[in-house]
């Protein structure tokens, strides 16, 4: 499967002239983590939530001034060419650009580990194998601009809090921060001063504890690493801190560095995967998952390393669908099944698959 199935098509851009203010209000309105900076309607950068609330950002004026220069990659790429670009740039997401390097789209971590978080390579992980063991700390007393400080220089999603005898109370999340941020902006506006484009970007004086998250997901170091990871999916945080039984934190599970785990494990291109027609995300989904559980046989005993697959439905009969596949091994092997049910014609269309390579062994 290569990125344009699963990169987002409909990109929020900033001008590179863009007050920084307004860099701010446009990222927490619409709640994204990073940000594409157009100069003449072409791409010259990336901006991310850590550069935003940065020390840097106190100077900087315009979304220029704090984009950085951030690898490209086309449409046509491998998921897992994605993998290694996001683990070598430690940057969460990549721009997608067509030939004419105008840019179509944006592919995230979030979208690649969505579509792989029933890979096989997660069956026998646990939360302690990758959890990062040094890691900031906030206690209650702690401002929100030391929380912001902290979450910029370790460009990290997540800060625990922890009382005087070292338990979680706690956890202040970058998107706190910048909500707060925002909000500050329009108070400060709408109070009239005189200069809105002067803030206080330290908070120095504001309590952490006024933006702190108190319910909080409960991850494990021996909890599986596929229920964390869809724990974090789900709440679309990039990191998360990860607690023993008494509740003190013992470390910080990254989106990040889940990925080095499917870098080194070279997941994105055993078997590559095209699908056309009538599709939606849920079922990409499912037949990820579904190779992904039968690739012993596929890849290993088939050599199958690529499969298209085509949904159509069949004219002037409700409901119905027709699924092609055609699958790259040993031998071609071009497939036909039809019916009401997705799911179930892809597994009909596996099933002779899987007998195909068994007449083939024997």
């Amino acid at each position: 499967m290569n990125v344009s199935k699963i990169m987002t098509r409909k990109v929020l851009c900033a001008d590179a002239n863009l007050p920084i203010d307004k860099v701010i209000e446009l990222m927490d309105s619409k709640n994204v983590k990073e940000l594409p900076v157009l100069q003449k309607k072409k791409y010259v950068g990336l901006l991310t939530y850590y550069d935003v609330i940065s020390v840097d950002a106190m100077r900087a004026k315009k979304a220029i001034d704090l984009a950085k220069k951030v690898p490209v990659i086309y449409q046509r790429d491998s998921i897992d060419k994605t993998i290694q670009l996001m683990q070598s740039t430690g940057v969460g997401a990549l721009p997608v650009v067509d030939e004419d390097k105008k840019l179509i789209g944006i592919v995230s971590d979030y979208d690649v580990l969505k579509l792989l978080i029933n890979s096989r390579v997660f069956d026998s992980i646990k939360v302690e194998d990758l959890v990062i063991k040094r890691f900031p700390i906030l206690r209650t007393e702690d401002t929100i601009g030391r929380a912001q400080n902290l979450a910029a220089i370790n460009k990290i999603d997540s800060l625990p809090i922890i009382d005087n005898f070292g338990k979680l109370v706690g956890e202040v999340m970058i998107a706190d921060i910048f909500n707060y941020m925002f909000n500050k902006r329009l108070t400060s506006t709408n109070k009239g001063k005189k200069d809105p484009d002067k803030k206080d970007y330290s908070y120095n004086e504001v309590n952490v504890m006024e933006v702190a998250r108190k319910e909080l997901p409960k991850i494990y170091l021996n909890l599986n690493l596929r229920k964390a990871l869809e724990m974090m999916l789900t709440a679309k945080v990039k990191g998360t801190t990860v607690i023993d039984n008494d509740n003190r934190p013992v470390g910080i599970l990254s989106r990040l560095k889940i990925l080095d785990l499917l870098a080194a494990k070279n997941i994105g291109d055993s078997i590559d995967i095209e699908v056309s027609g009538d599709y939606d995300w849920d079922f990409i989904i499912m037949i990820r998952t579904l190779i992904n559980r039968k690739e012993s046989i596929l890849y290993n005993a088939g050599g199958i390393n690529k499969i298209k697959i085509h949904i159509k439905k069949i004219r002037d009969v409700t409901g119905k669908y027709q699924m092609n596949m055609t699958a790259f091994g040993k031998k071609r092997y071009n497939l036909k099944v039809d019916g009401v049910i997705k799911e179930v014609l892809f597994q009909e269309l596996i099933d002779k698959l899987e007998n195909g390579i068994e007449h083939l062994r024997d």
